[in-house]
């Protein structure tokens, strides 16, 4: 056996993830993405995780009865279904009618500029509204409902097809999480665990009705790339080699666009690069599969509705919008795992966070989501962490 192989399987019922760091946000989530997925199958049982320091990296290790890397590549890949395909002729419908909801949004728009352009006040500008913006309005609520209706078919797992972006309106996501609910098992729930990490059908935006997405939620739609899209064309995009290469060694990311953008290397701003990030060859590279991983790990991080809006385990707004996770030693089950991420304190209390030694925490860091630039051409990044305990 090669060296490189003897790293890829299971030494003392420990089988290390080589390619993940648990320092590193999309790193961290990509390693609750697989634990998640692997403690859901039927085949694994009682599956722990626990982290090791290698070289001044926190490497995710699996305790149980996987025997290697490719073993639990092949398990991630049918579990998440990768890759992806949608029938085609239900593929073609989708394009077809979401085309048609964007043109009709894009309508509804100037309808409402013409109008304001008119600046009508009272009865003139409700009898004008009722005349010109009323009846688009209608033709989009039925273009929406329609693309949904195909974009259902068209998704590897349902929580996929609320749209494009976390943007529902809050009895659409309200009827979504209900029929998730009854679909719902112990063993099959990771639509519901999504679910609840995207939102809560009782906290909206201020602007209207719509959900308020989680503070994971960084692809808005620069650069015509949106949250829920993404993760669907990574899951056609990624097979079960790229999801064990991902896993089994640390790699320079190569691959294009498609990023949920949760790498810090991923924030290109002029002051933070060699070269000019908008020259011919130097575009912004990611890591597919484990950008995909690192979604289905956001089913261990769920939002609750509070008094003043959503909040997200392990996200405070106390000093600027910051995320924090820990790191610990002992192998641990999954739901010892989700305790242990809600336990993490966000003030900035020094105690609380020494205090989580008892609890098997050796470390715990944090990254600042930062914003660059003006909606709707901004990009959302994290900073590099900082473990700070």
């Amino acid at each position: 056996m090669r060296d490189s192989d003897s790293k890829n399987v299971a030494v003392n019922n420990s089988l290390p993830l080589l390619g993940l760091d648990g320092s590193n946000p999309v790193g961290f989530l990509a390693a609750l993405g697989v634990f998640q997925t692997l403690s859901s199958s039927c085949r694994i049982g009682q599956l722990r995780m626990s982290w090791e320091d290698e070289t001044g990296r926190w490497i995710p290790a699996l305790h149980g009865p996987l025997q290697s890397v490719a073993e639990v590549a092949a398990i991630l890949a049918k579990q998440l279904k990768c890759p992806f395909s949608a029938d085609p002729a239900a593929e073609k419908r989708r394009e077809q009618l979401q085309k048609a909801f964007d043109a009709k949004k894009t309508e509804l728009k100037r309808a409402r500029d013409a109008l304001k352009k008119k600046r009508l006040r009272g009865k003139e500008r409700e009898q004008e509204n009722a005349r010109t913006v009323a009846p688009i309005e209608a033709e989009l609520v039925d273009c929406r409902r329609q693309w949904l209706t195909t974009l259902r078919s068209c998704v590897p797992s349902t929580e996929m097809a609320i749209g494009k972006h976390l943007n529902a309106k809050l009895d659409e996501f309200r009827e979504t999480l209900k029929d998730a609910i009854a679909e719902s098992s112990k063993e099959t729930r990771a639509v519901v665990d999504l679910l609840a990490s995207f939102g809560s059908d009782v906290c909206g935006t201020r602007k209207g009705d719509q959900m308020e997405p989680t503070p994971f939620c960084f692809v808005t739609g620069s650069g015509h790339q949106y949250f829920l899209d993404t993760a669907r064309q990574l899951t056609e995009c990624v097979d079960v080699s790229r999801l064990e290469t991902s896993l089994a060694t640390l790699q320079e990311p190569a691959d294009e666009k498609l990023s949920m953008r949760w790498d810090p290397t991923e924030d290109r701003r002029y002051a933070l690069m060699w070269e000019d990030p908008t020259a011919s060859g130097n575009k912004s590279l990611t890591n597919w599969a484990t950008n995909l991983l690192a979604y289905h790990g956001l089913q261990m991080i769920p939002t609750v509705p509070a008094r003043k809006g959503l909040e997200t385990v392990g996200w405070s707004t106390a000093d600027g919008l910051t995320w924090r996770w820990p790191i610990w030693r002992a192998p641990a089950t999954v739901d010892v795992v989700r305790s242990l991420l809600s336990c993490v304190p966000t003030n900035n209390h020094r105690q609380e966070l020494s205090d989580l030694s008892s609890l098997g925490v050796v470390a715990v860091y944090q990254t600042t989501r930062i914003q660059v630039g003006n909606p709707p051409l901004h990009k959302v990044n994290f900073a590099p962490a900082e473990q700070i305990a």
